[in-house]
């Protein structure tokens, strides 16, 4: 008996041990414990789980297939083309990443008086917020990141409770980075390089962007949000301010290259270019856009000679091979000028239609690809082609940026407040600025390629410099868009060229893309899906499928129809 208690009681101590054991092991090893965080370790993981979130691979795929900026070809009509896995991700991003990592930051960063880490911080996270809201609508903020509480099943906050958190952490941001000092700390500021100013005005410029996105619903004070902000002149106006994430050139260890390098400079074929956005670069204005080919790198510039000698390698759907003097007859109802299964005849830019679903055929290596701006990959010299697949060895070794916002957009949207919500201001002066500011900026990507690289001797010598348009062709671009719009006899077809000047400045950028389509309709004349029934357009994603199996309070929409608060536009909206 006592023999039989010894060991009952050596069996209870033993459990009890495990179970304190067990309890050392419940703490996740990749979770942040405050009490033992670096801080400039922290705040690097913030910025870098920032980056996958504002960057992400997903929403290129998503937002900028519906806007046409990238190749829609996942299937024949939307509701194939998307569904509720693309985003798990990207959720895991934000709330298994990012989230927790800025939370953390602030309660350590906050304490020690370090006012503009903070509140970069907090801008970035106000940023992600919107964001979210823009893709899916209500998402989880104020039950988010409570487990420790016992909510492990967040609801859903509405769009405008997410979107007003976000302004409110704007504010709380703008209010620390008052007379702050530049960041302290020692951390590696990717954006800024620690300037408190430069930060305080990305927030100012976010106020801005929320006011315009939601312009369609926030009436009078978003008027007084556009005036204010452009009264007080402290926004992202000029390119020096520009809100981008900068990429390096390493292969390996870590990868830390541009995603479109990545995509199309290794050894694997390139993603498919819209024929549509190339088009309009290449061909619509009956010139070409000096920046289409620091957007673009044609690895075959005479697709014709590439149809002759391999008809296979092409899959138009209504003919086997590109046909210049064939349009189906529901893209002409659009418009006589679409172009069909080439971005351009004469130019040789080659891609694939929207909504293309086919199969892929052996076109690897004369697809167009990414181009120098804002990859790092190829420029364009028009001279020499050649295929790019090379285990990154070519162009500019991926050091692009992720154009979060550009100040050429500040003006872009400031036009269309003038013109739609009668905020102050020349709406052409501010169509002007943004044009400019996007040529400079795609044109200062030159100091990342060998200008002096010898392309021909015979008959004369031809260098790199030699083919990159020059600054006169800007020039004229500029002119040519303001005669446009000092034409146009309406608003309506003010911001129509508006719209479609901000979605060629906003080249590897598609949330502003796809929210610009939604909230204004426009451009007008874009592309429909190759199939004429393709199918309602997609006015929000479906909730991740990751978010609607694990959480029980989750219920996924009915439709991707259904439209984000401040898209109130019809359904019969130009889609």
């Amino acid at each position: 008996m006592k023999l039989f208690k010894k060991i009952a009681l050596a069996m209870i101590v033993l459990s009890m041990a495990a179970c304190a054991d067990l309890d050392e092991l419940l703490i996740n090893p990749n979770g942040v414990d405050p009490t033992r965080a670096d801080a400039v370790s922290l705040y690097n993981s913030v910025q870098l789980n920032f980056r996958n979130v504002a960057n992400s691979g997903a929403v290129w795929g998503f937002a900028g297939g519906l806007a046409r900026q990238r190749a829609e070809i996942g299937g024949f009509t939307y509701e194939a083309t998307h569904g509720p896995t693309e985003f798990s991700g990207l959720w895991d991003d934000v709330y298994a990443d990012l989230f927790p990592d800025i939370d953390a930051y602030i309660a350590i960063a906050e304490p020690l008086g370090l006012r503009t880490e903070v509140a970069s911080a907090k801008i970035m996270k106000a940023y992600s917020l919107m964001l979210l809201v823009d893709l899916f609508g209500g998402v989880p903020l104020s039950q988010a990141g409570q487990g420790q509480d016992g909510v492990t099943n967040p609801g859903d906050d509405t769009g405008p409770e997410v979107y007003a958190a976000a302004v409110a952490l704007l504010d709380e941001a703008i209010t620390q980075l008052t007379g702050a000092s530049n960041m302290t700390s020692g951390v590696f500021d990717n954006f800024y390089g620690g300037n408190a100013a430069n930060w305080a005005r990305a927030a100012k410029t976010f106020k801005l962007r929320a006011a315009v996105t939601t312009r369609l619903v926030n009436g009078a004070g978003g008027v007084e949000t556009v005036n204010s902000i452009f009264a007080e002149n402290d926004f992202i106006s000029s390119n020096n301010r520009n809100f981008e994430f900068k990429y390096g050139t390493n292969r390996n260890v870590p990868n830390n290259r541009h995603p479109f390098y990545n995509d199309s400079y290794e050894a694997d074929d390139g993603v498919y270019q819209s024929n549509w956005y190339m088009w309009l670069l290449a061909e619509s204005k009956g010139f070409e856009d000096p920046r289409t080919r620091f957007y673009f790198y044609r690895q075959e510039t005479d697709i014709l000679s590439a149809i002759d000698d391999d008809p296979d390698a092409f899959d138009c759907i209504f003919t086997r091979v590109p046909q210049e003097d064939f349009l189906p007859e529901h893209y002409a109802a659009v418009s006589p000028d679409m172009p069909y299964c080439l971005g351009s005849y004469s130019k040789g830019y080659f891609g694939r239609d929207h909504l293309n679903g086919s199969g892929i055929p052996p076109d690897g290596q004369i697809r167009t690809v990414y181009g120098l701006y804002p990859g790092g990959g190829k420029f364009d010299n028009g001279i020499r082609d050649g295929d790019v697949q090379n285990n990154g060895v070519d162009g500019g070794l991926g050091a692009g940026i992720a154009p979060i916002w550009q100040a050429s957009f500040s003006h872009f949207i400031l036009a269309e407040a003038i013109l739609t919500m009668g905020a102050t201001g020349d709406a052409r002066a501010r169509l002007q600025s943004g044009m400019e500011l996007s040529h400079a900026r795609v044109r200062s990507f030159r100091s990342l390629i060998d200008e002096g690289e010898v392309l021909a001797t015979v008959p004369t010598t031809v260098t790199v410099a030699n083919t990159i348009p020059a600054d006169s062709t800007v020039t004229n671009y500029v002119n040519f868009v303001l005669a446009e719009y000092d034409a146009a006899t309406s608003d309506e077809e003010r911001l129509g060229i508006v719209a479609r000047e901000y979605l060629i400045a906003l080249w590897g950028n598609p949330i502003e893309g796809y929210n610009l389509y939604r909230r204004t309709c426009l451009p007008a004349a874009i592309q429909p899906g190759i199939d004429p029934n393709s199918g309602p357009f997609i006015r929000s994603a479906l909730y991740p499928a990751v978010h609607i199996n694990l959480n029980q309070n989750a219920t996924q929409k009915t439709s991707f129809t259904e439209p984000v608060f401040w898209d109130t536009n019809p359904a019969s909206c130009n889609y």
